[in-house]
């Protein structure tokens, strides 16, 4: 069997389905398991988490696949989504960039197996290395350069693989794998809108491949583009559960017409107040519920993307012995999102004399809303351009070699349409500087209240911001591989290589950011040389209860500029018993060296919401609040602070011990099925991370003396009492774990002549721990929802339920989310305690119409299931990393093929 009939025949079993976008996922080795194969007439393939080729499919380390077929069949246009709804994507799955603009997402599309975050999974393209992508200085691959109508398959391999891959590799692998030998000429339409009538998409794909005289080329091009969907069009209102278990709206404290603490301690709301015979019609006592600002409708639920990539494949046979090939694809992605209007007047003193001043005594502004200069976008536009050149043969005693130079680019520009220059605000609030003719050009502003402001204070203050950056990658590699000798029980197969990498990252704030201190330049490099060997040595075969044994080996050196050198190891077992049953494990060490953000990333003020803990605490929180000087009445004015994020060069790697065990069982007495269960651990020393803001407040206050170092990372102002900064920079923390359980069933039958197939894919999360500092309490997040983090719910499952026949199929897929608690649960809010169970329902179809023409529609989201309220939310009153915000869609796609 040749290596396209043979996943051909993998898509063709049917596989567990992702339930929201009706992915099939299919373990390779429940595959393999059904049965015996010839293994002389299937040609050696390469599958993920192993460098030697072999003629079955059977691994020690557990590999899912996404087929063509089912990416096809779900109508998903980009690989994010495809990867985010597996269930082995515990955690966030993603930045959640389609729903939310902050937190450093900057557009681009990630992937995070098992929530251990998208720094420790690594992701491939056709086995190789991605440069990374976004607007400067980033850590992670941007998915969105991959059209998904390129991809043949994904195989996801959920084990640490530092030993076979390098570094990064943690939590697992994600390789993309392209189509290459296609030929003829296809092209693909696709368009969706939401039931609500927005949320329109659209996607165009034409593929040409054929072969010439000594080799095949193929060519892709694909546009894709989305529209925005806002907030406001699927909630009303920001809210909050109160003790009487009702949500009522609030606002933000950054108020519109600006409010201020004066000098005798009070705070104040300009030009925006109800009772204008007690205060006048200038300003009167600040007000919380009254003068918030809802913000909700300057924020998208999805945003708007427009993506253009283009692809060639060209593979060229220089002699009998040496194939030349070559892989090029370039990618342009233009997004954006709206921004709230810009504050930028926190902390601005002015005098009690300032001629606009109403309350004749010296203030403080605390926060301005300027909404008379409208609302900005959040603007992205990346390039990514990456080059693969390689030579490959074979040696006349059969072993393989390769060479290949692999490099990629990535470059970027971000800002806002307009922003309001801090430090040019203060000018025009004080006399000395500023003129009231602006005889001089700096005029004085009256900032105090609503449509105050005239056109030259609005045109001094305010500016473009425009961030520049970008990242590089540059690879050289050599593999080597083959049998060695036969043994008793098998062939003795090898795997060698080296590797040199350098990549670089660099990031050019605006300057007019950077001149006011509001974020810093990052210029940062390093390189890595590696080495690598890998055995596949067959123990025992054909006796009592042995079928076959076998070990995988594999170890790798490796050297880093900035972190020093570290060899990992891989020590792997299949065991199958007979035909039937096959027992596997893994044992492996995996290591990750501080990316350049972490290590040279500059300050960047980012808001990110907070939860204060001392707002309607109590027991020894309230106590130790209270011994704070901070009032037991205190309200933390609104959900986001001011948050100081940037890198620590005194980083040292992080270090795993990863151990997979599991089972695989394909009974001749119901042929078709499968199943498959895995346990898996992941324990991280000296763990890489940053302690999120509410966590830190959280642990301060808890115990103040055994945790001051998190008490050092905040202040506080020192009359209102609000947060004024938090600084949250990566650390070498104690330690981390994850474990769990993967349960895989795949069954395919007839049915009254019809070809069904059902699929079951179940995770079972055990233990999510993670302890900040030797000494400290540890802090298990399985079985909670997080506000910035995602869920880490224990169980989640997908199901789906297929029908075939000639020329149609149709499927029925669903996606569950198990109960999660609040990990800030309060009886303050009883109705955000804990998130119940939710179950996303989705339908496919497809239709030949004839041999060239075919047809597919499909409706995601068919209950219309709304996003369910959470006490920690992160946007829209619910968690974006993990609930569907956009609810019933529908899609229809054609297919022509030339």
């Amino acid at each position: 069997m040749k290596y396209t009939r043979l996943f051909n025949a993998l898509a063709g079993t049917g596989s567990v389905t992702a339930m929201a976008a009706g992915i099939g996922v299919l373990p390779l080795v429940a595959y393999a398991g059904q049965g015996t194969i010839a293994h002389e007439d299937i040609e050696k393939i390469t599958v993920t988490g192993s460098r030697i080729k072999r003629t079955d499919l059977e691994s020690a380390s557990p590999v899912a696949v996404i087929s063509a077929e089912q990416i096809s069949l779900s109508g998903i246009s980009n690989v994010e989504d495809l990867l985010q709804e597996m269930s082995f994507s515990a955690g966030v799955a993603g930045n959640a960039t389609n729903a939310y603009w902050t937190s450093g997402g900057y557009g681009t599309a990630q992937v995070n197996i098992r929530g251990l975050g998208i720094k420790r999974t690594l992701v491939l393209l056709n086995g190789r290395r991605v440069v990374a992508g976004g607007t400067g200085a980033n850590s992670s691959v941007d998915l969105n350069m991959i059209p998904t109508g390129l991809i043949e398959r994904i195989e996801v391999l959920k084990d640490g693989a530092s030993a076979i891959y390098g570094a990064d590799a943690v939590a697992g692998v994600v390789n993309i794998i392209t189509k290459k030998s296609f030929e003829g000429a296809e092209f693909n339409v696709k368009a969706g809108i939401s039931d609500e009538g927005d949320g329109e998409n659209q996607e165009l794909n034409l593929t040409l491949g054929g072969k010439f005289d000594r080799g095949h080329a193929l060519l892709s091009l694909n546009y894709s583009n989305s529209e925005a969907v806002r907030q406001s069009d699927r909630i009303d209102c920001a809210k909050a559960g109160t003790p009487e278990g009702e949500l009522e709206c609030f606002g933000s404290g950054t108020t519109e017409g600006g409010r201020a603490l004066l000098a005798d301690g009070s705070q104040v709301q300009f030009n925006q107040h109800t009772d204008t015979q007690a205060y006048g019609d200038s300003y009167g006592a600040y007000n919380a519920q009254e003068h918030g600002f809802e913000w909700i409708p300057y924020l998208n639920a999805v945003n708007p993307m427009e993506r253009f990539n283009l692809s060639s494949f060209v593979n060229y046979q220089l002699s009998d012995g040496i194939r030349l090939f070559t892989e090029a694809m370039y990618s342009k992605r233009k997004g954006e999102q709206i921004v709230t209007p810009r504050n930028g007047f926190g902390g601005i003193q002015v005098d009690a004399d300032f001629a606009y001043n109403p309350t004749g005594q010296d203030l403080e502004f605390q926060r301005r809303r300027n909404t008379e200069l409208g609302a900005p976008y959040f603007f992205q536009e990346t390039d990514t351009v990456r080059v693969v050149l390689g030579l490959e043969g074979e040696l006349t005693n059969g072993w393989e070699w390769q060479l290949a130079y692999n490099y990629g680019r990535n470059t970027g520009v971000d800002g806002w349409t307009f922003d309001i220059d801090s430090e040019k605000a203060a000018h025009t609030l004080d006399d000395s500087i500023c003129t009231y003719d602006n005889s001089n050009g700096i005029p004085c502003g009256d900032w105090f209240g609503v449509n105050e402001l005239t056109p030259e204070v609005i045109d001094y203050v305010k500016y473009r911001r425009e961030g520049t950056g970008g990242n590089e990658m540059r690879s050289w590699s050599a593999n080597l591989s083959g049998d060695l000798w036969e043994l008793p029980a098998g062939t003795l197969a090898f795997a060698l290589g080296a590797e040199h990498r350098n990549e670089s990252g660099w990031r050019d704030p605006d300057s007019t950011v950077l001149a006011n201190g509001g974020e810093e330049a990052i210029d940062g490099r390093f390189d890595v040389t590696e080495v690598f060997a890998e055995l596949s040595v067959p123990l025992l075969a054909d006796k009592p209860l042995v079928k076959a044994l076998t070990a995988e080996v594999a170890a790798r050196y490796s050297d880093y500029s900035n972190a020093g050198s570290e060899t990992t190891y891989k020590l792997g077992l299949t065991w199958h018993l007979n035909d039937e049953l096959m027992v596997r494990g893994v044992r492996s060490t995996a290591f990750r060296a501080p990316v350049i953000t972490e290590l040279f990333g500059g300050t960047n003020g980012e808001n990110l919401r907070t939860i204060d803990p001392c707002e309607n605490a109590s027991g020894a929180i309230a106590e130790n609040c209270l011994a704070a000087g901070i009032p037991a009445d205190f309200v933390q004015d609104g959900t986001t602070v001011l948050t100081s994020v940037g890198g620590n060069p005194d980083l040292a790697a992080e270090t795993a011990d990863t151990t997979t065990l599991g089972l695989v069982w394909a009974p001749d007495f119901m042929p078709g099925f499968s199943a498959t269960l895995d346990y898996f651990n992941i324990e991280i020393d000296d763990a890489i991370t940053s302690v999120n803001g509410s966590d830190m407040l959280k642990l301060c206050y808890q115990d103040p003396e055994g945790n001051s170092q998190f008490c050092d990372t905040f202040t506080r102002h020192p009359v209102t009492k609000q947060i004024n900064e938090l600084s949250q920079r990566p650390v070498n923390a104690a330690s981390e774990k994850v474990t769990g359980i993967d349960l895989n069933l795949v069954y395919q039958f007839e049915l009254k002549g019809l070809t069904a197939s059902t699929h079951l894919d179940v995770s079972r999360l055990l233990d999510h721990e993670s302890t900040p500092f030797a000494g400290q309490p540890t802090i298990d997040k399985a079985g909670y929802i997080t506000e910035d983090q995602g869920s880490y719910t224990k169980w989640r499952g997908n199901f789906s339920f297929r029908l075939m026949q000639d020329s149609w199929s149709a499927m029925y897929s669903m996606r569950y989310i198990g109960r999660a608690d609040d990990v800030n649960v309060s009886d303050e809010d009883p109705l955000g305690k804990a998130v119940g169970s939710v179950i996303y329902s989705d339908i496919q179809a497809g239709y030949d119409v004839n041999d060239k023409l075919k047809v597919s529609i499909g409706i995601d989201n068919i209950f219309d299931k709304e996003a369910p309220y959470l006490t920690s939310w992160n946007e829209a009153n619910t968690d974006v990393m993990t609930y569907d915000l956009l609810g019933r869609r529908g899609y229809m796609k054609l297919s022509y093929r030339f």
